[in-house]
């Protein structure tokens, strides 16, 4: 690649051709290029400089009598040196803001919320994925006794946010136990993780009197549980929505990528890495460890409570996304998720 070395002209024949594609989903022509955006240039010098494009392997032909289409590194050049991403209007953010917001303060509740409003203002499929019990910090935990073997967890989170989640126990304990339990690890919650919290308990443990020590037994027995077998769960919205888009008319690509959305394990693949990176994350096509996402790209951002990363969320669709809208979207999207967790406002 000589990405480093493109001319002035040479990058406006790549932008040109890539917004054309992208709204068009059709190969883009010389002739077409000079007549609708490059009048000074001739149809002759644009076709030397899509040939000189096409030979560092940022344009190719499908056919020998089409016009040529990004490649995967024609793309990854734009996103990175050419793009200029807008800004949201101030009714889409209101729109995000009021899409997000949950009623009732569930974690569950503003996943789908944030699942649903991507997918809705990008056209395309959305993914996210949920806070983890093992990342929030918590305010509050209680156990409802629901029968001899299932106790429900309710824990409020420092942002408001409230997760649940049935544990079995192997043990019948009545609910004025619970609450003695409850009562006592929201003496040592506040800003801290269930994992902290155990840390905290077994360090209690040896050196509170015996009488205690069943208490914090059964304390960390049930954080224990409420930790044990967590799966990370990732939300998909408007799956549908790739497949009105031309290049999946084929029914074996879209049976691929219907196959890595229902096989969850793939994605959180995905999302798991760009939990651990640093700001906007964007995959295209190839670059996908996930053979069945390698028709797709994936725009994706980690979004916070306070300064803990708690989730990611993002838009997938096909390579010719509109990568400067869909930037702006899932940026604006993560910040205004962000600040609604971190200012415990829900």
């Amino acid at each position: 690649m000589r990405a480093h070395e493109l001319t002035a002209r040479e990058c406006q024949v790549l932008k040109v051709i890539i917004h054309d594609y992208i709204t068009s989903g059709e190969p883009v022509g010389s002739r077409s290029i000079a007549r609708r955006h490059l009048g000074h240039l001739s149809p002759a010098t644009i076709r030397n400089v899509m040939a000189d494009l096409e030979e560092v392997g940022y344009l190719s032909q499908p056919h020998a009598s089409a016009g040529r289409i990004p490649t995967d590194s024609g793309y990854r050049f734009y996103v990175d040196s050419l793009m200029q991403c807008p800004k949201l209007s101030r009714v889409e953010e209101s729109r995000i803001e009021q899409g997000i917001r949950p009623s009732r303060g569930q974690a569950e509740e503003l996943v789908q919320g944030v699942s649903r409003i991507l997918s809705d203002l990008s056209r395309y499929a959305s993914v996210v994925l949920a806070p983890k019990f093992a990342q929030n910090t918590w305010r509050r935990i209680n156990f409802v006794h629901l029968n001899r073997e299932r106790i429900l967890v309710v824990l409020m989170a420092d942002s408001g946010l409230v997760q649940q989640k049935v544990i079995a126990i192997d043990e019948l304990i009545e609910q004025p136990e619970l609450d003695r339990i409850s009562n006592y690890l929201n003496s040592v919650l506040g800003g801290v993780t269930l994992h902290e919290v155990r840390k905290r308990i077994i360090a209690q443990m040896a050196e509170e009197r015996d009488e205690f020590n069943r208490l914090m037994q059964r304390a960390l027995e049930l954080s224990n549980k409420t930790l044990e077998g967590e799966e990370e769960h990732v939300y998909i919205g408007g799956a549908a929505n790739i497949a009105h888009q031309p290049e999946f008319a084929d029914v074996k690509k879209m049976k691929n990528i219907f196959a890595a959305f229902e096989e969850k394990s793939k994605l959180v693949k995905i999302l798991d890495y760009c939990l651990t990176q640093e700001g906007l994350r964007i995959i295209i096509g190839h670059e996908s460890e996930v053979r069945e996402m390698r028709e797709l790209s994936l725009i994706a951002s980690p979004y916070k409570s306070g300064d803990r990363v708690v989730g990611v969320l993002g838009i997938v669709g096909p390579k010719r996304i509109a990568y400067d809208r869909m930037v702006a979207l899932v940026d604006c999207t993560a910040r205004l998720v962000s600040k609604l967790l971190t200012e415990a406002d829900v």
